[in-house]
């Protein structure tokens, strides 16, 4: 297809695709944290063990607003999405468009029983509490889940425009697609699935030493000695930060596995175009445990190391990304090089975008430094009287 016959962008082309990983990297956070995190609350919920019980107990009641936050983030990439790739985007949403509509009443589902887990019973002493908050907490993970490899199903075919005929002579009606195609046979759509995984497990291993490091603090222990105060926090940071460890090591584990399948070409030529370059994001996933280990090891220098970790995080994200993106670039140039659309800037609402997107991060900053001034009996009495003891 010529990209000259197309509609102008209405914005620089540089202006949307550096939006579009700087969206789906936010994105990326929260989401990992849901979709890899949950499952792992849920199991922590289930271990007989006081510091497994309390990290799920934080983790059921920061749910909801990671939840919130990867929505209204994940609208950034998306917006950008349908910005350059309409047409593309368009035609592969059309062709699964019943397994497209359905992650809107699945995430209705999803996001209630996420709210159902966090604040189910407020009784201490009720002992189907636990129970309670562990099913509904099992119904969001499937919901989240099923999301993911419906999203991935349909990204995954955004790029394939060599199948899009053959699904349409299959599901025709009269010249009429009837939306019930899916790609999910495709191994691309495994292996995204798979990365996107991996990348969720370090990103819940460094979210668990940010937690018990950086907002859990010791501030009120002078004031009211308790045994949490004096000597829980340092025993719960230790569990969490070996937690951390190991969480990063199978998520690096994940991106390794994943990284061999693309580089031996046994995820297929198409899965091999998606992802060059993607040694860099297993190196940089190292990274990150390794600061974990240490932060394990020297634990004078937890916090500075925590800090190291979350900086090697963000660096893997950002170059997961730019990786991506420049893997849909090629993925969708065998029907339009996107990067040759002509341009027509629409400078209202382009500074509109800028204004609230800036305005949002800024409430955000605001909400997490709040968030890290709360003492922990605080926060410790507000969990007991919200999730999962």
């Amino acid at each position: 297809m010529d990209p000259t016959l197309l509609p102008g962008m209405p914005a620089p082309f540089w202006f949307v695709q550096f939006f579009k990983v700087v969206g789906f990297v936010l994105h990326l956070i929260p989401m990992g944290l849901w979709f890899a995190g949950l499952p792992i609350a849920i199991l922590c919920g289930l271990w007989n063990c006081e510091h497994s019980r309390r990290y799920a107990r934080r983790m059921f009641g920061q749910f909801p607003i990671i939840m919130a936050l990867g929505i209204n983030f994940g609208i950034v990439p998306l917006l950008f999405l349908q910005t350059t790739y309409y047409k593309s985007f368009y035609t592969a949403t059309i062709l699964m468009a019943w397994h497209w509509i359905a992650v809107i009443p699945i995430l209705i589902v999803g996001y209630y029983a996420l709210y159902l887990a966090a604040f189910s019973r407020r009784n201490e002493n009720d002992p189907q509490r636990s129970g309670r908050t562990l099913f509904y907490g099992i119904i969001a993970s499937v919901c989240l889940i099923a999301i993911g490899i419906l999203i991935s199903n349909g990204l995954t075919l955004m790029v394939r425009s060599d199948l899009w005929n053959g699904i349409m002579e299959r599901t025709n009606y009269y010249g009429a697609t009837t939306g019930v195609a899916n790609n999910m046979r495709d191994s691309a759509l495994w292996i995204r699935f798979a990365t996107m995984f991996g990348l969720g497990l370090l990103t819940v291993s460094v979210w668990a030493v940010v937690d018990s490091h950086l907002l859990l603090r010791n501030r009120s222990a002078v004031a009211k000695p308790d045994e949490f105060a004096n000597n829980g926090i340092a025993l719960y940071r230790r569990w969490t930060t070996m937690l951390a460890v190991l969480l990063s090591v199978l998520g690096a584990a994940v991106l390794t596995a994943t990284e061999w399948v693309v580089k031996t070409g046994n995820g297929g030529e198409n899965i091999a175009i998606a992802y060059p370059y993607f040694g860099w994001i297993v190196l940089s996933a190292f990274l990150v445990f390794v600061s974990l280990l240490m932060a394990k090891l020297v634990t004078r220098h937890s916090g500075k190391l925590v800090t190291v970790a979350v900086l090697f995080h963000v660096l893997t994200l950002a170059g997961f990304g730019i990786i991506r993106q420049i893997g849909q670039n090629a993925g969708v140039g065998h029907y339009v090089d996107v990067a040759k659309i002509p341009t027509n800037i629409q400078w209202s609402p382009l500074l509109a975008f800028l204004l609230v997107f800036v305005a949002g991060l800024v409430v955000i900053a605001w909400m997490i430094k709040q968030a890290a001034s709360i003492s922990p009996q605080h926060q410790e009495n507000h969990e007991r009287n919200t999730t999962v003891s």
